[in-house]
């Protein structure tokens, strides 16, 4: 790309290239370096950047300039960055007469030697300090936002792992193939959808689904061509760390990912022949069964406040021999449910058919036997749940009181400015600008108005929100695990 110094700010090539060549270097510091930024920022994939000039020798300009550029990195090095005062020395220096030949060695020496007055230097230290009290906001800032984000992880509890297998398994129940791993040209992993098209053909209603896949269309591009042309990207899981337009990053609310996930909640476990009693051998010697059930709470309007899946586990005695199941205390249950996971992820072999059906004689027996008690688990779940949410709701609703509290207090301060200088604040005011502020001082007291009626109703409507209304508990899966020795 060859620019013009209007390229200096504003535009961001960090995802396309890691080398600048100067074909000329401008006389203030800062301009240098704001060139350097448009490569040399956030979410450069390189190690390093290389920003190049043509040092010519016999040039007398590029001796001048030679200097300018080590007494840039001077300054840089002795007070951690480019203050706006000693841009305007150095500059004011070169725009007296500009690098004459008869005149550049003297120059040269000029700009080596020269150094700030007492005056400027007590300004670009203040320039300065303020730069690095901004600088210590903003790191408190960043500080704040790295714990506000692992709390949210901590809530949400996402992993990318099972995230990635729910929707393989969801593109299975659409009769295709799984997502399929590759390598991108940089040996990063990324993830193949199958050929969706097939089906968007039949259904229609993909179609538009699947265009958050494909490439950013092209202005004036036509739809039908923009699609026929566009390929299906590769997906990844994880912030790629750089701006490329060559894959996705799949999240809980693209577009894709949340309609193959509704899929699978509909009907991941009655899809078909897919049976809701799961058979798995494990190391273990002692035969167990899992009752999976699913607990939803409900709010005003039935709205989704919670879900999450209710284990409950016991061992499992042959029923001619037995009284009730007993449910596991949760030490036991934390093993069992481990034991589960690592038969899961094993893919060993299945007991004899003879197991099978004893197995699967004994499921409707097991799932009412276990039913009550997973059941009693869930009403703690709910009871801890609702509490959560209850919660949640006063915090949100106080944050937002305390919100429109200092907003309104902001309103009625700029009210009370404007109308105690209103004639200083509109002097030199066209007749337009001063209607303008008018307009905008009854804005401000109709707005007053409005913030007194959402204090009254909106902190109340979001507690009214967090309600749990209704609550639901089902059975979705029996599992059951059986010792290879037996």
């Amino acid at each position: 790309l060859i620019a013009t110094d209007a390229a200096r700010e504003g535009l961001n090539f960090q995802a396309h290239c890691a080398d600048l060549f100067h074909f000329d270097l401008p006389w203030n510091p800062g301009r240098i370096e704001q060139r350097n930024g448009r490569i040399d920022r956030k979410l450069q994939p390189a190690d390093k950047v290389r920003c190049h000039y043509f040092m010519l020798p016999q040039r007398a300009e590029d001796r001048v300039l030679e200097v300018l550029v080590t007494k840039t990195e001077t300054i840089r090095r002795e007070l951690g960055s480019l203050a706006k005062v000693i841009d305007d020395d150095v500059e004011r220096r070169l725009n007296r007469g500009g690098i004459r030949h008869d005149a550049a060695e003297a120059l040269k020496a000029k700009i080596e030697q020269a150094d700030l007055e007492a005056a400027a230097k007590r300004a670009a230290a203040d320039e300065l300090e303020a730069a690095r009290e901004r600088r210590d906001d903003l790191a408190g800032q960043i500080e704040r936002c790295r714990t506000l984000l692992e709390r949210s992880r901590a809530w949400v509890r996402f992993d990318e792992a099972p995230f990635r297998d729910a929707l393989s398994c969801s593109l299975e129940l659409l009769g295709a193939p799984p997502l399929e791993a590759r390598k991108d040209e940089h040996g990063h992993p990324v993830w193949a959808f199958p050929p969706l098209e097939r089906r968007a053909q039949t259904d229609p209603s993909w179609t538009a689904t699947l265009d958050s896949l494909r490439p950013p269309r092209e202005l004036n591009q036509k739809l039908a061509d923009w699609r026929k042309e566009a390929p299906i990207r590769p997906v990844v899981f994880k912030d790629a760390a750089v701006l490329t337009d060559e894959v996705v990053h799949l999240h809980l609310e693209q577009r894709v990912a949340q309609r193959l996930l509704a899929r699978f909640r509909a009907q991941g476990f009655v899809y078909n022949d897919l049976s809701r009693a799961c058979l798995a051998q494990t190391k273990d010697s002692i035969p167990r069964v899992i009752l999976l059930g699913r607990l939803a709470l409900y709010g005003h309007r039935a709205e989704r406040l919670h879900e999450e899946l209710v284990p409950v586990t016991a061992r499992w005695v042959e029923p001619s021999r037995r009284g009730t199941l007993r449910s596991y205390a949760r030490e036991t249950e934390t093993r069992t449910l481990a034991l589960l996971d690592e038969a899961l992820g094993s893919g060993g072999a299945m007991p004899n058919e003879v197991i099978q059906q004893r197995l699967l004689d004994a499921a409707p027996a097991d799932i009412d036997a276990l039913r009550p008690q997973l059941e009693r688990r869930a009403e703690d779940l709910a009871a801890s749940a609702a509490a959560q949410l209850a919660e949640r709701g006063e915090r949100e609703a106080r944050e937002l009181t305390e919100t429109l509290t200092a907003q309104r207090q902001r309103v009625v301060e700029e009210l009370e400015r404007h109308d105690a200088e209103f004639r200083q604040l509109t002097l030199g005011f066209h007749q337009e600008e001063t209607r303008q502020l008018q307009v905008d001082m009854r804005h401000w007291q109709r707005r007053l108005a409005q913030f007194d009626q959402d204090l009254a109703g909106e902190p109340e409507r979001i507690r009214a929100f967090y309600e749990v209304q209704a609550r639901r508990v089902e059975p979705v899966g029996l599992v059951y695990l059986w010792p290879e020795t037996n």
